[in-house]
Formats: C-alpha cells, sequence, structure tokens
C-alpha cells in the first residue's frame, strides 16, 4: 500500500511539474517583441505621449545620431503627440497590424509666415516639430560624388574665348555688351559653364540672379580663354512684424577672373552667343523679342500658353521670351530634347520637353491658387 502510495504521488508530481514546464514555454513564446520605435534627430529632448504615457527620449545633443524609443505595442490604434519645450508640437495617430511593425522620427520644420494683403509681415515663421515615417531597414545609397571632367575649348582660329562659370544654385544671365547668355546653375557640386568665342577687345559685363547683380570690364587677347566664376550668398531673412515682407532674398555675388588658355583643349566648339533682338528695358527685369509665328498652331516646334495670371518669363535653348497673361506663343525650334524654364514674380518651375521633326508640342503653365506653385501640363 505504501509501495501504491508513493508512485501515485511520483506521479502527481511529475505531472505538475510538467504542467509548469508547459505553462513556461508558452509564456516565453509569447513574450512581446518591439513592433514600434521613434527617433528624435531634434537638438534637445523630446517629449512623447503615447496612448496617455509620457516617454522622454533624448535629443541630438545628447546622442549625436539621436534618441531611439523602442517598445512593444498591441495590435490596434495609437494616438501620440510629440512636443519640444518653445516649438509647436505634432499629434496625431496610427495603427499597428497583427505582426507589423511601425518606425517614426521627428525633426524641426518651420512654418510659412503670415503675410498680409499689403504685403507686410503679420507673424514670423516659426518652429515646429515634424513627425515622419521612415523604413528603419532600408540601406542608405552609396554616395558616389559626381566627378568634373569639364575642359575648356581653346579658342577659334583670331578670335577669343569666355568661360562663364556658375557657383550659384540659379541660373546665371550674363549681359555681356547687350547680348544675353544663360548659366545653368550648379548641381551635385558641379558648377554650370558656358563658352562662348567672342572677338577680341574690351567689354562690359552684367551677371545677375533672382535677388543679385554684379558687372565689371573684361579685357580679352587674341587666342586668350578667361574663365570667369561667379559665387553668392543668399542674405539670411531678418524682418519685424509690420515690415514689407520680400519672398526674394538678396544674393551678395562675388567674381573670380582665371586665365584659362593654357588647360584649353582643341576639339570642342563652344557655344554660339545667344541673339538678342532687344535690349533690356531699366528697371523691367529681363526682356527680348521673341520669335513671333503668325500661326499659334501646334506644328513644328513649340506653343506655350500662359495662364500664370501674369507675364510669363519663358526660357528655353538659351532665349528668353515674354508671354502676356492669358495669352501664347509659338516658338519655331528644331527637332531635339531641351531644357526650359517658366518664371513669373517669386516663382519659377522648370523641366524638359522633346520636340520631333514633324509634330510639335504644346505646353500649358499654370498657378495655383495660393499663387506659389507653377504647373506645366503638356497637351
Amino acid at each position: 500500500m505504501f509501495k501504491k502510495t508513493v508512485t501515485m504521488t511520483l506521479g502527481i508530481l511529475a505531472a505538475v511539474a510538467l504542467m509548469f514546464t508547459l505553462f513556461g514555454s508558452q509564456i516565453q513564446a509569447q513574450e512581446p517583441v518591439d513592433n514600434f520605435v521613434f527617433i528624435n534627430y531634434i537638438g534637445q529632448e523630446l517629449f512623447l505621449d503615447l496612448d496617455d504615457v509620457t516617454y522622454t527620449i533624448p535629443g541630438t545633443n545628447t546622442a549625436p545620431e539621436g534618441g531611439q524609443l523602442s517598445l512593444p505595442l498591441n495590435p490596434g490604434e495609437h494616438k501620440f503627440a510629440a512636443n519640444v519645450p518653445g516649438v509647436i508640437g505634432k499629434a496625431g495617430e496610427f495603427t499597428v497590424t497583427p505582426g507589423g511593425f511601425v518606425a517614426k522620427a521627428a525633426r524641426l520644420d518651420q512654418t510659412a509666415p503670415a503675410i498680409g494683403p499689403d504685403g507686410t509681415l503679420l507673424a514670423k515663421p516659426k518652429d515646429i516639430v515634424n513627425v515622419f515615417d521612415f523604413d528603419p531597414n532600408v540601406e542608405p545609397a552609396a554616395n558616389t560624388p559626381p566627378v568634373d571632367t569639364w575642359q575648356p575649348a581653346a579658342a577659334t582660329v583670331g578670335q577669343a574665348s569666355i568661360v562663364w562659370i556658375n557657383y550659384i544654385g540659379d541660373e546665371l544671365t550674363v549681359d555681356l555688351n547687350g547680348e544675353l547668355f544663360k548659366v545653368a546653375p550648379a548641381a551635385d557640386g558641379i558648377p554650370g559653364r558656358l563658352q562662348i568665342d567672342v572677338a577680341p577687345g574690351d567689354y562690359t559685363y552684367t551677371a545677375s540672379v533672382p535677388g543679385g547683380s554684379l558687372n565689371g570690364p573684361l579685357n580679352l587677347a587674341t587666342g586668350q580663354v578667361v574663365g570667369l566664376s561667379f559665387n553668392g550668398v543668399r542674405q539670411e531673412r531678418k524682418y519685424d512684424v509690420g515690415e514689407k515682407y520680400d519672398f526674394l532674398l538678396p544674393v551678395t555675388m562675388t567674381v573670380a577672373q582665371e586665365d584659362l588658355t593654357a588647360q584649353a583643349t582643341v576639339g570642342t566648339e563652344p557655344a554660339a552667343p545667344v541673339d538678342v533682338a532687344a535690349p533690356l528695358p531699366a528697371g523691367e527685369g529681363l526682356a527680348t523679342e521673341p520669335v513671333a509665328n503668325d500661326s499659334p498652331t501646334v506644328g513644328p516646334g513649340l506653343l506655350v500658353k500662359n495662364y500664370a495670371g501674369e507675364t510669363l518669363t519663358f526660357t528655353i535653348g538659351g532665349r528668353e521670351y515674354s508671354i502676356p497673361n492669358n495669352d501664347e506663343l509659338a516658338i519655331d525650334l528644331p527637332a531635339g530634347s531641351y531644357t526650359f524654364t517658366a518664371s513669373r514674380p517669386y516663382v519659377a518651375t522648370t523641366g524638359t520637353v522633346e520636340l520631333g521633326a514633324e509634330q510639335g508640342v504644346e505646353l500649358s503653365v499654370a498657378i495655383n491658387v495660393a499663387g506659389d506653385v507653377l504647373s506645366i501640363y503638356q497637351n
């Protein structure tokens, strides 16, 4: 009897031990996994209110790569509010799907200034917390810096040559003794360049970008290749409430002259001068006489229609055209690929267009209700 009782007791203990083992395995299998991450890229602490629980996330002043918070969240909707002292916060909500993962990060942005109907500043821009989604598993693209392989060309026989070099992030317009030239903006650390051949002699030029300009003399000898490098620094905006607000920030421009004759190579032809039919009217900005076309139908070439609310400046093929509002202009261009710029005061856009030999292209330029975005539509 005693032996039977001991056997039964041992069996019960073994069953209980097995039950606890299985229960422990289930608990271990159900251990929560972090499925939410929030990274703070702001230079100070951020307070994250998540489902009525507040977390403090250090900023880049304490963690160079940004502070990080990782949590296991139940599937479903979650509400958050991200706040930094003295800064407008950001609130919102997100959904965690079963087996899903949510990653968010915060940085500082600025609100737009409040401008009155008369152009005065009603309220300055303010810092605001911007919370955005990101994929933490995406590997950053390899940063392969572009290589600048450009070389100046030798001047043609009996001529001199000028290389306009634009290190500014805006298109450069050069007026050389009344002739206009366009120099592309710098991109990816490589300046825009335009080389032209001219007769030897003395010249005066004016180089300008939106918000700034400078001028100077230039003396060229036969066979000489001269490079003029333009840099510009856009001034910081400092306005008080009640003052007139200018969206176009002034640019302080500088130029450096260099003799490139020894670097010039034979075999590359410089660009032809831009044919400008009319000088610049004083105080009216850049204006040129467009190539008129009596037939506005879309034949070979380009038809541009202006719905921008003001006179449109359209630049293509190194030439600038002025198109009145609610009007159109046919531009005679050979077949090929062209980069163009459409602009009116304080707003501009660029694009490309492919022109065929037989069929032309129609472009419509329109402005949004706020008057700060130009859109191009190809018909």
